[in-house]
């Protein structure tokens, strides 16, 4: 990857694939160019999503997987929810302006440039948003179970657990924030378990990893 931005981990079991977080590449234009290749999979094919919090490099990919053809449910918190809604919009105002901007003045070599996505597209996605409440485990997708634990972050973030129906746990941990917390973020909660899991992790770059997790790894 070679970069912290971007946020997109693509999740596969037997039964189901999943994403977790679903983030726009910024920065540089090597960066944000990596914003138009196409994932590993039909997005069509993603059953569900999981977003860990708000930023735009953990959810602002959303309205263009929607673009493509996701409709299945997009798992977060409450508060999360209604700050994507805010950022997506955004988002999208900017990437509408930018298209304009390079078709009035010629500098795309597309003719005539288009927006990453638009308003339907956030319409469309806030649609699928399915909020849910931090430490209560929900069905995710086929086989797949989710569990949201606060991170500490911003408002709303929060770290993923993983259940498979074989038992098997992975936690991904967005971003993390200090162990204290401030009076509009809960406290962060890591879990002192630990259990080990064999899975299957593909980036927005088609890579991947089969990784082992064990003592020392988050768990759930």
């Amino acid at each position: 990857m070679g970069t912290v931005t971007g946020s997109k981990f693509l999740v596969e079991s037997d039964h189901a694939r999943i994403l977790v977080d679903c983030g726009l590449f910024q920065g540089l234009a090597d960066l944000r160019r990596r914003n138009w290749r196409g994932l590993p999979c039909d997005a069509g094919d993603i059953e569900a999503v999981a977003i860990t919090h708000a930023h735009l490099d953990h959810c602002g990919y959303l309205p263009r997987l929607v673009r493509h053809g996701f409709r299945g449910r997009v798992v977060t918190t409450e508060f999360s929810a209604r700050l994507m809604e805010i950022v997506l919009r955004d988002s999208a105002k900017l990437q509408m302006e930018a298209a304009q901007h390079a078709n009035d003045h010629g500098w795309s070599k597309h003719r005539p440039a288009q927006p990453l996505y638009d308003y339907s597209d956030v319409d469309r996605t806030l649609k699928l948003l399915d909020p849910v409440p931090t430490g209560t485990e929900t069905a995710l997708a086929t086989g797949i179970r989710l569990t949201l634990h606060p991170a500490g972050h911003i408002l709303g973030s929060a770290w993923a657990c993983l259940t498979l129906e074989d038992g098997h746990t992975l936690a991904v941990s967005g971003d993390l924030g200090r162990p204290g917390h401030t009076p509009s973020c809960s406290r962060r909660n890591p879990s002192p378990a630990r259990t080990y899991c064999s899975w299957s992790l593909r980036t927005a770059t088609g890579s991947t990893s089969r990784r082992r997790a064990g003592p020392g790894s988050p768990a759930c």
